[in-house]
Parts: structure tokens; sequence; C-alpha cells
């Protein structure tokens, strides 16, 4: 019973403790590595929902603005349109007023 002396006991504790510290000093930083990838992964996937909320609400309002904008403008042809309708009558209202003075009142000769 040579191989359980103390000082044997004490070797193979401290190989033991040495081996532990070892795997515990290279496996920690790759736990923690591990960690931040799955954290940064998150944080990613996370801005791009974000990213992707917003830019579907800039489409839905691009959308409506598009959609107003052609609502004014052909309330802005209607009028346009009615205004021709009107300036067109006016015009012929004109002529007929013209017509009848003309034939109310004659024209003074300049032949004297």
């Amino acid at each position: 019973m040579d191989w359980l002396s103390a000082e044997n006991i004490t070797l193979i504790i401290m190989v033991l403790t040495v081996t532990f510290g070892v795997f515990l000093y290279f496996r920690n930083p790759q736990v923690d590595t591990e960690k931040r990838d799955a954290i940064l992964q998150q944080q990613v996937q996370w801005g791009s929902e974000a990213t992707e909320r917003r830019f579907k609400e800039m489409n839905e309002n691009f959308q409506l603005l598009l959609a107003q904008s052609q609502n004014h403008i052909h309330t802005v042809d209607t009028k346009v349109e009615n205004l021709t309708n009107i300036v067109t009558q006016m015009g012929k209202d004109i002529v007929c007023l013209r017509t009848i003075i003309e034939e109310r009142i004659p024209r003074k000769s300049s032949t004297s």
C-alpha cells in the first residue's frame, strides 16, 4: 500500500484540481460566449422585427396618403370641370345679352 501515502494522495488531488481548473478555464469562456451569442441573436431578432414593423407602418401611411391625394385630385378635377362649364355658360349668356342690347339700343351711325 505504498501508493496510498500522503504524498501520493496529495499529488492525485493536485492533479485533479489542476485538471478541473484547466477544464473550467476553457469551459467558462465558451459558456459566456454562447450566452453573449444568444443575447446578440435575440437583440438582432428584436431589431429586425422592429424595423419590419416600422416599414409596415410607413407603407400603410404611404398608402393612406396616396389614397387621400387621389381623392383630392379627383375633387379638384371635378371643381375645375364645374368652373369651366360655368365660364362657358357665362360666355353664352354675355353673347345673348349683347345681342339683346344691340337689338334694343340701335347704334348711332358715325356718318353724320
